[in-house]
């Protein structure tokens, strides 16, 4: 079997094509798949050149026809666009004489018999058919333009908004019941309560944007949770508004404010999630198709709620009033079973990016598989290929860490010792023991080469006032020149550092009473120590990263610029 590949775009296209020679030479049949929405024929009759050359190749093996005399034709079929019904138009290219241009034909058959490619015989010939639905509501390419997390996600995301527009119908059904008694039925009243509790609402979305900041691209599945959570609480807060009515602009304003913070978390992860199912660029076209899921899935919601608002209406026996409790008992379930989905669609979201927590699994996880690996060895250093072998087996994908992300609780380190990532320098004024170590610090007595940023310990983690070894903090400053590969290396040696004290603080526990006049000595050990770690292993472990699918340059281990150093 021969094949061609003619490079283009635009529709898709089915390639038949027959090469007829000499008996000795075998009947073939190629298929050739392009995207293209006009095919030059030019590239065509480069296609039979080059199916020419074959044939004179197989001539040269031991075939003794005359290639020059040789008989092709090449049958393109094409499916129409802009048709209800598939409909094909063939272009037959052939020609007598391969070796001469001026013998090439081209005729068109606008009428051909139906003959539709077996992958798509099962299709449907009407506009409205699955394959036809499908494409309204999936990128294009589908599945092979996105990961393939990308279905399970969509499909999990659907049906959370189909629940969420059920719960939005039953509690705007309520909030309006409750505007009318809170109002006295006057409508000027009621209208200015409603305009005022939409302006606090929008002040409050504003003011919420501006706090969280980058976080929504570091952790967008944890806010995108909470946004549903609190899109959730919200609607549940509309729903009991009837029981006070006086105070409708209070708890209407404070439910808008949760659902303005809700809307703008939601649509700012959205982005950041669609980014990462993008396999060809594609990232504005699944965009645009998750809005048509979404509309779609609220159509579906909104024509469900009010199914279940009229029949909440049968089931009252006073027609002026409100089945607040049915209300309640069919809101609950749809509230819930919209959180749960959220939560599901959100564990087929593998966020590449380094952020606090994710760096922390992957290095907590290489620092300690390495110091076994060591101890082991009896505290040999392993050689420059033998530590890149191990690096490559030790680095967890993005994905096998977003199976193990926390989303939902708070985050819990797997360092015993906390990190405080460039608090402010007036924390260390005064005299003594900490200010002596904010010194070293900058000054990077302990370190081996200069670096564009600045590691200490609290008196707490030196063990300067009788306190544990363990019970404070690391402290890291970066420099204002600092870039994104000091960053890895900053957190890298301050995350090593870690490890050593906790390792010196089990050898603790296990001698008791043992060189606690040594502890100072032993931080600086440590800090040398994890400095030289440091420049052996974060060059490689950078390069497996970005093998192993990291965004090393995406990086969201501090809160921005603003809390950097710089040093006269």
């Amino acid at each position: 079997m021969l094949l061609y590949t003619i490079r283009s775009s635009g529709h898709h296209l089915r390639w038949d094509a027959y090469l007829r020679s000499s008996p000795q030479l075998m009947r073939s049949q190629y298929l050739l798949r392009t995207i293209a929405s006009k095919q030059n024929l030019s590239q065509v009759t480069r296609a039979l050149r080059q199916s020419r050359s074959l044939s004179t190749k197989s001539t040269a093996n031991g075939d003794s026809t005359n290639s020059s005399t040789a008989t092709s034709s090449l049958n393109i079929k094409q499916r129409k666009s802009g048709t209800w019904m598939p409909k094909w138009q063939v272009l037959t290219l052939s020609s007598d004489n391969l070796s001469d241009p001026s013998k090439f034909k081209a005729s068109v058959d606008q009428h051909p018999h139906r003959d539709e490619p077996a992958e798509e015989a099962d299709a449907s010939k009407h506009l409205l058919s699955p394959q036809t639905a499908l494409a309204v509501f999936l990128p294009k390419g589908f599945p092979d333009s996105v990961t393939p997390n990308y279905w399970p996600f969509a499909k999990w995301q659907f049906v959370h908004n189909i629940a969420g527009s059920v719960t939005a119908v039953i509690s705007t059904q309520s909030l309006l019941f409750a505007m009318g008694l809170g109002a006295g039925s006057i409508p000027m009243a009621a209208a200015l309560n409603w305009i005022i509790k939409d302006g606090l609402g929008q002040l409050g979305g504003v003011v919420y944007a501006s706090f969280v900041s980058d976080k929504f691209d570091s952790e967008p599945k944890r806010f995108r949770f909470q946004a549903t959570v609190a899109m959730q609480g919200a609607n549940l807060l509309e729903l009991l508004t009837p029981l006070w009515p006086g105070y409708f602009l209070v708890i209407a304003s404070i439910s808008n404010i949760g659902k303005n913070m809700a809307w703008l978390a939601s649509s700012a992860t959205r982005a950041q999630m669609n980014k990462t199912f993008a396999l060809r660029d594609n990232l504005g076209d699944i965009t645009g198709k998750s809005g048509s899921q979404t509309t779609a899935a609220g159509l579906v919601g909104t024509g469900l709620g009010v199914v279940i608002a009229a029949l909440m209406s049968f089931i009252s026996e006073d027609p002026t009033a409100l089945p607040l409790v049915p209300m309640c008992l069919t809101f609950l379930p749809f509230s819930i079973f919209n959180i749960y989905s959220n939560y599901r669609s959100s564990h087929y979201v593998t966020t590449p990016s380094l952020n606090v927590p994710r760096a922390e699994t992957v290095f907590h996880h290489v620092l300690k598989k390495l110091a076994q690996d060591m101890k082991g060895s009896n505290k040999e250093k392993p050689t420059h290929a033998h530590l890149q072998q191990q690096l490559e087996l030790l680095v967890p994908t993005p994905i096998e860490v977003a199976h193990a992300e926390v989303f939902v609780m708070p985050y819990i380190s797997p360092f015993d010792i906390a990190i405080d990532i460039e608090p402010s320098i007036t924390r260390f004024t005064g005299q003594g023991e900490g200010t002596e170590a904010l010194s070293l610090a900058f000054k990077q007595k302990e370190f081996v080469q200069g670096e564009r940023y600045y590691i200490m310990a609290d008196e707490s983690v030196i063990g300067g006032r009788g306190t544990g070894l363990c019970n404070g903090k690391i402290v890291i400053w970066f420099d204002k020149k600092a870039r994104g590969l000091d960053l890895i290396r900053g957190f890298y040696h301050a995350c090593a550092a870690r490890m050593i004290l906790e390792k010196s603080k089990s050898d603790r526990r296990k001698f008791p009473g043992e060189g606690e006049s040594e502890t100072e000595i032993e931080w600086r050990k440590a800090i040398n120590t994890a400095h030289e770690q440091t420049i052996e292993t974060v060059p490689m472990l950078v390069e497996v990263m970005n093998k192993k699918g990291w965004d090393t340059t995406s990086l969201f281990l501090t809160d921005g610029d603003r809390n950097r150093v710089q040093l006269e």
